[in-house]
């Protein structure tokens, strides 16, 4: 007769806590990932000196260009 009453997981008690928990977790930002961040900053650095460079190439070549043909 004992095994007949079983918890019951569904009680006031046991709900009265859970939603207290589910509000905490919700006002809690996550940390960002500092190494992902620093290799997105890597990479962007890279890509304007790759633009810098290629400015600055096109700009020696048309000069070069101008004093060889005038």
């Amino acid at each position: 007769m004992s095994s007949q009453y079983k918890e019951n997981n569904f009680s006031t008690e046991s709900s009265s806590s859970t939603p207290t928990k589910i509000l905490n977790n919700m006002h809690t930002t996550t940390k960002p990932n500092i190494d992902h961040l620093i290799k997105r900053i890597h990479v962007e650095r890279r890509r304007e000196a790759k633009r810098n460079i290629v400015s600055l190439g096109v700009v020696i070549l048309s000069i070069i260009l101008i004093f060889f043909f005038s």
